[in-house]
C-alpha cells in the first residue's frame, strides 16, 4: 500500500524560466560588434596549438605570469640575514 493512496508526492520539476528576449538590445550589439569589432574574437585569432590553456592555466596557478620568474628576493633577504647574524657574532667574539 505504500506508494498507493492520496498522500503521493508529486515528482519534483525543473523550473525553466525563458529569458526575455530584446531585439532592440541585440541589434544594438550587432552594430557595435561590426563597427567596433569583437574583442572575443582578436582573442581567437591565432591558431590553437595543443596544449596552450593547460600551459597558461598552469602558469597562471604558480604565479608565472608574462614578465617571467619572480625574483629571487628571499634568498637575498636569507643572505644579508645571515651576514648580519656573522658580524654579530664575530663581534661579540672580539669584544669578549
Amino acid at each position: 500500500m505504500l506508494g498507493f493512496g492520496v498522500f503521493r508526492r508529486k515528482p519534483r520539476q525543473f523550473e525553466y524560466r525563458p529569458r526575455y528576449y530584446d531585439p532592440e538590445q541585440e541589434a544594438r550589439e550587432q552594430r557595435r560588434r561590426e563597427l567596433f569589432g569583437d574583442p572575443a574574437d582578436e582573442e581567437h585569432k591565432e591558431d590553437y596549438k595543443p596544449g596552450e590553456y593547460i600551459r597558461r592555466d598552469m602558469l597562471a596557478r604558480r604565479g608565472i605570469g608574462q614578465r617571467g620568474r619572480r625574483t629571487k628576493k628571499p634568498s637575498a633577504m636569507m643572505a644579508v640575514f645571515a651576514l648580519l647574524c656573522l658580524f654579530a657574532l664575530l663581534l661579540w667574539i672580539f669584544l669578549t
